[in-house]
């Protein structure tokens, strides 16, 4: 008879189940009878309380459970949190100890919360309540992952080795093109892309190993293990300013348990949004020059989410190609949309970043089940369910085609070459015939606007897959594209710079080892199973909505499914979880179907007198260029990206005995002096957080 312990087993036949079952049962019964005699055998009941209390239960039903000994009270409960609480404080603090590693801390990764406390019957003293705090956790390394590496490379001092040389580093355009074997890479990312809508809508291949298969082929792949994690205690303080990041990275230092001169005495790497990167950079430039370490927060580099990158570009991309919905003849995604049975008004939601991500996709998928349909010379047939068999050869060859006609660079640029409007003849002194050229141009751009959309929707839909499949190389390849972009794309004024930032140190600054233990920690499968990853920053919002759902739906009801599901566990049942995948539905792709003919969406008949809208840039071509014009006239070594690589070193004292004196023998630092030279702007106070920091 087990009475102190917890039972969870698995089954693979029927006959195993109902044996679990039974034995289930059995040990219930001896556990209601244990209790009701002594107590203090409530382990079973302990167990049940917290479930119950986490999945909403009333009071009114724990107790009427408690009566028949399935659980412990409610206070019980709370005091059972307590007790937990404090043994997860001392697994915290054991896991930053520097007898563990003195050259390098876990992972800490934050993002701030905020809670409303709603109150219905306002009155003195009560009113609804909102709390500003932050929340994170500790992620600590696979020992798989630091036995591959050469530890000798992780410490703070060959970090700060690396980032001197960023002083001198020569930073180009070219860090940040793809070179043969990536485009050779993404032209097999389009055609897997083409591969799972065929296979998905259209038709099947006859031998599937001989297909184009529906994943490109992997890069870098990160181990799919279940991430050892601990949660910290939620922090009142919140990390949206300068002051606030302090604070919080104090509270921080104080719940590992050491002191601000161990905190600081090796490398700690931590990871949040774009707001945080921002807050964290302007106060530790505020403390420059400053020689204690414990005061300068030299030892901590911050890195970008993954995620919040994905949601603030993958944001940017939609808006721009989404159109105007007041325009009946602006063919931009919301058309697509609205065909599709989507309210278009809906999709683009501050906070709802996954069904925003989803629409994306499911516009992506119609628009090249209509290309390949065309490349078939199928689309005037009807829509079935219906996927015939086709050969082989036959079924890549479809793919090939489409590939070259719609999804090409070289389509993409003929296209595009027709309608674009150079920015230069846009400044200078227009004639006559200026108008009318310009507006012969955006009548063309119909079939242009739709393969650029495509295009850029790719990125976002690959670089969605590339994180589900723990595939960082890849991302990284789809960010060096992203840094091009965001170069133009509007909104996004501090991606243009960060991001980049964070490609170089990955991919030329850092050391092999540790830039491959950067790599390797911004993805987790928190499954363990592969093709179930997630970025880090995600995982913590996930545990923030949860937070939420508890302290605001806790007592309002039970949740039925939650606890059938958990008790099912207990009773012996195998559950598999399955990832929510975009699909379209049969009336979804006839409508759209019925739209995209109506629309010429292909523009297969010019009907460019009923078409009348403006030429959508290439976000790709047109960063390029920005790239030039920087160069040329601007930044010519791109200073701009390097400024917020952090180049400093560890102060002497008579490294700030000579900046003191430098800034009294300064005549341009002189009191009532209001000029203030280039070389003394701080890049980090250069740019305020702006609406695409998170």
């Amino acid at each position: 008879m087990e009475r102190e312990g917890f039972q969870f087993t698995t089954s693979k036949n029927g006959k195993d189940a109902r044996l679990s079952r039974y034995k289930r049962i059995a040990f219930v019964v001896c556990a209601m009878l244990s209790f009701a005699k002594n107590r203090r055998h409530n382990a079973f009941q302990l167990e049940n309380s917290i479930r119950f209390l986490a999945l909403g239960v009333s009071e009114r039903v724990n107790e009427y459970l408690h009566h028949l000994g399935l659980t412990s009270s409610r206070q019980t409960a709370i005091e059972s949190l307590k007790t937990l609480s404090v043994y997860a404080q001392g697994q915290l603090t054991k896991v930053m100890w520097l007898d563990v590693n003195a050259a390098f801390g876990p992972f800490i990764c934050i993002n701030n919360l905020e809670m409303e406390e709603r109150v219905h019957m306002v009155s003195v003293g009560h009113r609804s309540m909102m709390f500003h705090g932050t929340w994170g956790y500790i992620h600590n390394p696979h020992k798989d992952l630091l036995d591959s590496l050469d530890l000798s490379e992780i410490n703070l001092h060959t970090y700060h080795q690396a980032l001197q040389t960023v002083r001198t580093m020569s930073i180009t355009p070219c860090d940040f093109l793809p070179d043969r074997e990536t485009e050779d890479h993404y032209r097999e990312v389009w055609k897997s892309q083409l591969a799972t809508v065929m296979m998905k809508y259209i038709a099947v291949p006859s031998d599937m190993t001989s297909a184009y298969p529906r994943q490109p082929p992997d890069i870098e792949l990160i181990s799919p293990q279940a991430p050892d994690f601990h949660m910290l205690k939620l922090m009142e303080e919140s990390d949206n300013s300068a002051e606030g990041i302090g604070q919080v990275i104090e509270l921080v230092q104080r719940q590992t348990g050491l002191t601000p001169g161990e905190f600081s005495e090796r490398l700690q790497p931590m990871e949040g949004d774009l707001g945080t990167c921002q807050n964290f950079n302007t106060m530790r430039s505020l403390r420059i020059p400053n020689k204690r370490p414990e005061e300068n927060m030299n030892n901590i580099t911050f890195s970008l989410g993954a995620s919040h990158t994905l949601w603030n570009i993958g944001q940017a991309i939609f808006t721009t190609h989404f159109g105007d919905t007041n325009n009946s003849e602006n063919m931009g995604a919301w058309r697509t949309l609205n065909a599709l049975g989507t309210p278009p008004s809906k999709v683009l939601q501050k906070k709802d970043f996954t069904g925003m991500i989803q629409h994306l996709e499911r516009v992506h998928e119609a628009t090249l089940f209509h290309c390949l349909r065309i490349v078939m010379k199928i689309d005037r047939k009807p829509i079935t369910e219906e996927r015939p068999k086709m050969d082989t050869v036959q079924w890549n060859k479809v793919i090939d085609e489409c590939y070259d006609k719609y999804c090409s660079p070289k389509a993409r640029k003929v296209a595009y070459q027709e309608c674009r409007v150079d920015k230069a003849s846009l400044k200078r002194k227009k004639d006559n015939n200026d108008p009318k050229l310009t507006s012969d141009r955006h009548r063309k751009s119909k079939l242009s606007n739709l393969l650029v959309r495509l295009h850029d929707f790719s990125t976002v839909v690959e670089a969605n897959r590339a994180m589900k499949n723990g595939d960082i190389g890849h991302l990284i390849n789809v960010w060096r594209m992203w840094s091009v972009m965001t170069q133009s794309l509007p909104g996004l004024t501090h991606y243009l710079a960060y991001l980049p930032r964070l490609v170089l140190l990955l991919t030329k600054v850092l050391p092999l080892s540790l830039a491959k233990f950067f790599k390797h920690s911004m993805l987790i499968s928190p499954s363990g199973w592969v093709g179930h990853f997630v970025s880090k920053d995600f995982f913590l919002e996930n545990h923030n909505y949860w937070l939420k759902y508890f302290f605001n739906r806790s007592g309002m009801g039970t949740q039925l499914r939650s606890l059938f599901h958990s008790l099912q566990v207990d009773s012996g049942k195998h559950r598999v979880f399955q990832s929510h995948k975009v699909t379209l539905s049969l009336n979804s792709l006839k409508m759209f179907n019925q739209m995209a003919h109506d629309s010429d969406i292909l523009n297969q008949f010019n009907r460019t007198q009923f078409y009348r809208d403006l030429t959508v840039e290439d976000s790709y071509v047109e960063g390029i260029s920005c790239f030039q014009e920087i160069i040329s006239h601007k930044d010519h070594d791109l200073s701009r990206l390097r400024s917020h690589i952090p180049n400093y070193y560890q102060l002497t004292d008579d490294d700030v005995d000579n900046h003191a004196h430098d800034m009294l023998n300064s005549e341009d630092d002189a009191p009532g002096s209001d000029e203030r030279t280039d070389d003394d702007v701080n890049p980090e106070e250069m740019d305020p957080p702006s609406s695409d920091c998170m």
